[in-house]
């Protein structure tokens, strides 16, 4: 039997551990250049309002990396749009789960619970968005109609208010700060808000006037 020679052994160990680091780092490399292909199509698909293929995309990637918050918000986005609003709460709760300073879910949570009048349940995801970023406009716009829904007047108007603090350009928030106001019977400084609604091409601004500023 022949011996091995143990210096070429060496060399070859070497040689195949090298060989093995570079396949290992090239099929790395196609795996990411194959996950960023397949988010841009998602992407696209949901910009081109092709929702069901947008959440067949993202239910793929979703498979191999469960708790991507990105793919998460994205396919509850496209659930959201199909109008398939359980799946799309489950996605942004469990986004909330994995990430509790996630404000865009939070944010959806809210809008959801909104349009489902839990109006109670719209305030506190929205207050959740505020409590991560105070900065955030709709997040205190949100709040404010959630507010102004359950009867909490001085609430949902300083809700409004910080609203327009943060972003002078927010025209449902003038629009809707102008109808609390007439609740309170100070229809001057309503109307102002109306017509600053107007100026910002809020949806119905125009009404608003002609009901209450003629």
């Amino acid at each position: 039997m022949r011996c091995i020679d143990s210096g070429k052994l060496t060399v070859h160990l070497r040689l195949f551990k090298v060989y093995m680091r570079y396949t290992l780092s090239i099929a790395i490399l196609i795996f990411i250049g194959c996950g960023e292909v397949s988010t841009s199509e998602g992407d696209e698909l949901f910009e081109n309002g092709e929702y069901e293929q947008a959440v067949n995309v993202y239910t793929d990637l979703l498979s191999t990396d469960p708790e991507n918050t990105a793919y998460l918000y994205n396919r509850g986005r496209s659930f959201e749009e199909l109008g398939i609003t359980n799946k799309a709460i489950a996605d942004f709760e469990k986004i909330v789960k994995v990430d509790p300073k996630h404000v865009n879910a939070f944010l959806s949570l809210s809008k959801i619970a909104y349009e489902q009048k839990k109006y109670s349940k719209a305030l506190i995801h929205a207050g959740a968005a505020v409590k991560q970023n105070e900065n955030s406009a709709k997040a205190h716009f949100l709040s404010a109609r959630a507010a102004h829904q359950l009867g909490y007047a001085d609430q949902a108007l300083e809700f409004y208010n910080n609203a327009i603090s943060i972003d002078r350009s927010y025209g449902e928030a003038f629009l809707y700060r102008g109808a609390l106001k007439v609740g309170k019977n100070r229809f001057k400084s309503a109307c102002e808000d109306f017509k600053q609604a107007r100026a910002l091409d809020a949806e119905g601004a125009d009404n608003a006037i002609r009901d209450y500023c003629s």
